[in-house]
């Protein structure tokens, strides 16, 4: 007995022991956890940037102190001009931030885009004072980019900011780590804290972010690939989640500097864009693909045939088989619409939008994060996406006011200018203006031809139909690219070879892409078999994946292409 009890208080002090360090560790990584989320509160708890650069310098001009692009973040809003350290004395100074709709392209070049119609409105209510509208909006940039480009503008002494960003979140693919381990060792406070040490946030650079890290998403686009977001629901909630904390610490950065900062929604094209990639359910069974693919070729057909009514039935039904094929809701918009069901046409425009797998519009949730942001925050959000339905035929935004996916024409350019205006009106930040006075700057917009611009953007807007699949409209984009090569090259004769080549390129390409595009109809209707031999199926495939090495992709080795593209077609 006398052994026992000696041995059962041995394993008792060692228990005991035991629960003592365990509880230690514990509360010691409690208290450093603690001590860490305080200490790094507004740090991102989703990604780490790595090699931090400016996007400014400041520059002696001439004796006074000037602020310009430091020559890094090259997809900054190209026609940014200097604008001096010191705000003029009785100047106004705003800074327009976010993706490359805010920039204004195709239009951010000359005096049509947003900031400098805003700043050319201000001018006729305040004439004789200095007035800058200043844009530092970049291309692809999403909104943890737009954050590090908003924090460096608050330096330079803005009166006011807006923020018209959320088409570009889906841009990095950065795989996303949880906040925490799974469970129960989500539990632990040392585990936690174990597993933030050890498992490395995403990394975010600064410095090597061009146009050559969109490559993976234009392959992604050209062959049809899922985004990660669409495949992992929880990387899709940490995504938004992301973005939540980006807007919102964008508008507390702004309020801690005491400047007022301006939400704006964004529109996006409903009606006129085919979701980039449409994907059926996991689950669908290869009979109920067969029965799916027989209604969808039905409706499909009538819409292509303009029999709209006819399309609305089976579209239903193929619907009821698979939820999730994006271009199924599309097609059935189409129909509803052009039979006159408007309201239940922009509901399936959206679902179409919201089961695109791999979006590059604004999604409704991300919209929601905005109206949150500024209810909880109470800072302005300006609803640009009204105002231009008001003028979009069916009252849905399509390509009646936007040049494409999300980029505003230029007459809604002026429309979102002049509600920018009304807000600061409402806002009670025009001195001695009235609504009267605020209507009386609007801006006719002249329609005229300007090679530089012009045949860059009907360049761009062909590759990017090419490569996100909008092909009803390849045709068209492809003669009026034609048509703007030709006339460039007259009427600006320093333009005349580089159009030339860019003439052959497109001849070159365009029947790849149709031979491509009717391959693809055939392949979604069931047809494949019955119109194309596997040969020739090989055939186009091969000649479409060359083609996209070649023009989109001339950075990569073929090894390194190969790697990231399929090597058979429907892969």
């Amino acid at each position: 007995m006398t052994y026992m009890s000696a041995r059962r208080r041995t394993w008792f002090f060692w228990f005991l022991t035991f629960l003592i360090v365990v509880g230690g560790i514990e509360l010691g990584a409690w208290i450093i956890e603690r001590v860490e989320n305080t200490v790094a509160r507004h740090k991102n708890p989703f990604v780490e940037s790595i090699n931090p650069v400016p996007a400014f310098k400041i520059v002696d001009g001439g004796g006074i102190k000037v602020v310009v692009r430091s020559g890094f973040h090259p997809l900054m809003n190209p026609e940014l001009r200097p604008f001096p350290l010191e705000r003029p004395q009785g100047g106004l100074r705003i800074f327009v931030l976010g993706g490359s709709a805010a920039a204004g392209w195709p239009y951010h070049m000359g005096d049509t885009n947003i900031s400098a119609l805003l700043e050319r409105k201000l001018r006729l209510l305040y004439p004789g004072r200095p007035i800058e509208v200043i844009n530092v909006a970049a291309g692809t940039y999403a909104s943890h980019r737009v954050k590090l480009i908003l924090e460096e503008v608050l330096q330079y002494n803005p009166d006011f900011l807006f923020l018209y960003n959320g088409n570009n979140e889906f841009l990095e693919n950065l795989v996303y780590r949880p906040r925490n381990p799974p469970a129960p060792w989500d539990r632990s406070a040392a585990a936690r804290l174990t597993y933030r040490l050890t498992v490395p946030l995403p990394h975010v650079d600064v410095k090597g972010f061009d146009l050559t890290a969109q490559i993976p998403n234009t392959l992604s686009f050209a062959f049809s690939r899922t985004s990660l977001y669409r495949d992992d629901p929880r990387q899709f909630r940490m995504l938004l989640d992301h973005y939540r904390f980006n807007i919102d610490e964008m508008v507390s950065a702004a309020g801690a500097a005491k400047v007022p900062l301006f939400l704006l929604t964004c529109p996006v094209n409903l009606k006129d864009w085919v979701p980039n990639v449409s994907r059926h359910r996991k689950d669908l069974t290869p009979a109920d693909k067969v029965r799916w693919t027989g209604f969808f070729r039905d409706g499909y057909l009538a819409v292509e045939r303009r029999d709209f009514a006819a399309a609305i039935a089976p579209l239903k039904a193929a619907l009821a088989i698979d939820d999730e094929y994006a271009e199924a809701h599309y097609r059935l918009a189409e129909a509803l619409r052009r039979t006159g069901q408007r309201q239940e046409a922009k509901a399936e425009y959206i679902l179409a939008l919201q089961r695109d797998a791999f979006p590059f519009r604004e999604l409704p949730e991300f919209q929601n994060v905005l109206r949150e942001v500024a209810a909880k925050r109470v800072v302005p959000l300006v609803d640009i996406v009204a105002p231009l339905e008001a003028v979009a035929g069916d009252g849905i935004i399509g390509l009646d006011v936007l040049t494409d996916y999300v980029h505003l024409t230029e007459q809604s350019q002026e429309i979102v200018a002049q509600e920018m205006l009304r807000a600061l009106l409402k806002q009670g930040l025009l001195q001695g203006k009235s609504e009267s006075d605020v209507e009386l700057v609007r801006i006719t917009i002249p329609k005229k031809f300007w090679a530089l611009r012009d045949v860059a953007a009907a360049d761009l807007n062909y590759n990017m139909a090419m490569v996100m699949h909008q092909y009803e409209r390849l045709d068209s984009l492809y003669e009026v690219a034609i048509n703007t090569f030709n006339r460039a090259a007259q009427e600006e004769p320093s333009m005349a070879a580089d159009c030339r080549n860019r003439y052959y390129l497109f001849r070159e390409i365009h029947p790849v892409v149709r031979a491509y595009r009717d391959l693809l109809r055939f392949d979604k209707l069931g047809l494949r078999e019955k119109n194309h031999t596997p040969q020739e199926a090989e055939r186009i495939f091969s000649m479409y994946r060359e083609m996209i090495r070649q023009v989109k992709t001339p950075t990569l080795s073929s090894e390194e292409f190969s790697k990231k593209a399929p090597m058979t077609p429907f892969q």
